[in-house]
């Protein structure tokens, strides 16, 4: 009888010694979207390059490109990032449609190209795509990024669109 409480005295105290530590380890974040891109909404802010936050954009060009993206069923989130007249566009499909990737996506280019056609449009359902647009968006949110550092880290995503095709 003294050897099963010995025992179960040592379990306890080994599940709490783990519990603790997976704990700490969770709540490791840096403050950083990136870091849950993957398993939840970020509902990132569309941004300009040059200027910013959408508010200084006369028309609110990108946050009607955001929201036009946003409206389809098959998408729940979405990330703009626009650089003079090309417009990055990444989305995330929900689970049961990923076997509809292609015809979403064209069909999220045919509503785009119709409604903005003075804009070029670079659409990806990507995650890796999505994910760099992310690292660019926390880029553009620094107030002190060179404009040159930026231009660059949109034409390596737009790259690697083409890499993809």
């Amino acid at each position: 009888m003294f050897r099963q409480g010995r025992y179960f005295k040592g379990s306890w105290l080994i599940f709490i010694v783990v519990l603790c530590v997976l704990t700490a380890c969770s709540n490791q974040n840096d403050g950083k979207t990136e870091n849950f891109a993957m398993i939840k909404r970020t509902n990132p802010e569309p941004m300009d390059i040059i200027n910013g936050m959408d508010e200084k954009d006369e028309k609110g060009l990108i946050s009607k490109v955001k929201e036009t993206v946003a409206n389809e069923d098959t998408i729940y989130d979405v990330i703009v990032v626009k650089n003079d007249k090309k417009i990055i566009v990444a989305y995330k499909v929900k689970h049961l449609q990923r076997f509809h990737m292609k015809k979403i996506e064209k069909t999220v280019t045919e509503n785009l190209e119709e409604k903005f056609p003075k804009n070029d449009f670079i659409v990806s359902s990507d995650y890796k795509i999505f994910l760099e647009s992310v690292r660019l968006n926390e880029l553009l949110k620094k107030k002190d990024v060179p404009e040159k550092k930026a231009r660059k880290k949109f034409k390596e995503i737009e790259e690697l669109q083409k890499e993809l095709i």
